[in-house]
């Protein structure tokens, strides 16, 4: 069985606002990502949260790469033991 692929008028308009869908989203998230980093806030990571990859764990070490978590006394309302 053989099968042949015509470029139809129809086949190329098609192709055509695809392809100019593909770019218009595209420009559309390049668009987001550079707000979300010109306001200072990486996509996907939270403040205080991460380690640079690729420092090992000199950098995994450091006061600043290391989450703390609040005391469980402080975080229970007043009055009220845990």
């Amino acid at each position: 069985m053989e099968y042949r692929l015509s470029l139809t008028p129809r086949l190329v308009a098609v192709g055509f606002f695809a392809v100019v869908a593909l770019l218009v989203l595209l420009f559309a998230l390049g668009f987001q990502l550079g707000q979300r980093l010109a306001a200072g806030e990486a996509p996907g990571v939270s403040r205080g949260h991460g380690v640079a990859r690729g420092h090992g764990a000199a950098a995994a070490a450091t006061p600043s790469a290391v989450a703390v978590a609040p005391p469980v006394a402080a975080a229970a309302p007043a009055g009220e033991a845990p």
